[in-house]
């Protein structure tokens, strides 16, 4: 499932902020039928969510609706290698 799915095109500029947002990520997380095909299943047992690196409203949105129990982080970018040289 995708944000861009709810978009009216591909190339639609997108300026949410505040609120927008929220409404936006909380519609995501509790209006989407996760179960899949079952309608009885179990729903989710993992849900990876892909954002930019920030504090920004999503991040800040996604701890407020949802319990979270671990988080994967990426370290092969270009803020971490700066980080890096500048930690040795």
């Amino acid at each position: 499932m995708s944000i861009g799915f709810l978009l009216p095109g591909a190339d639609a500029p997108l300026t949410w902020r505040g609120l927008m947002v929220q409404k936006a990520v909380q519609q995501l997380l509790f209006d989407v039928d996760w179960r899949g095909a079952d309608p009885n299943g179990p729903g989710l047992d993992i849900l990876v969510i892909d954002m930019p690196p920030g504090t920004g409203d999503v991040p800040l949105s996604l701890g407020q609706l949802v319990n979270v129990d671990g988080i994967c982080l990426p370290l092969h970018t270009c803020i971490y290698y700066t980080w890096l040289s500048q930690v040795r």
